[in-house]
């Protein structure tokens, strides 16, 4: 499997897991001039992007770990692009991370 197909696979069971926590995936793979996000949601009233991280052969911590500070730039920057076509009062970047010891889910992540 490569990467692409990994990653692809990562964000379909983080959707899963989101929706039966009771969120509403609003996009996938959100593409801004600067940045991507892989998972738009609504967690009640807070429009989250989510980060998705899939480390098959890593452990608990890889994935976040792997979202650094350009990353977290590239993320706000396509966040921005988001809310400028839909405004929403609360907001909230969270991280999925799958590793080979399960799935983690981070709200509030950075």
């Amino acid at each position: 499997m490569n990467i692409s197909a990994i990653g692809l696979a990562g964000e379909w069971k983080a959707a899963r897991y989101l929706k039966k926590q009771g969120m509403r995936i609003l996009q996938k793979r959100y593409r801004a001039p600067r940045g991507e996000i892989d998972l738009i949601a609504m967690d009640g009233r807070t429009l989250v992007f989510v980060e998705v991280k899939n480390r098959p052969a890593g452990h608990m911590g890889d994935g976040l770990h792997a979202i650094d500070g350009q990353k977290r730039k590239r993320l706000r920057c396509a966040a921005q692009v988001y809310l400028a076509a839909h405004p929403a009062v609360s907001v909230r970047f969270d991280c999925v991370e799958i590793t080979s010891a399960g799935l983690r889910h981070i709200p509030n992540a950075f």
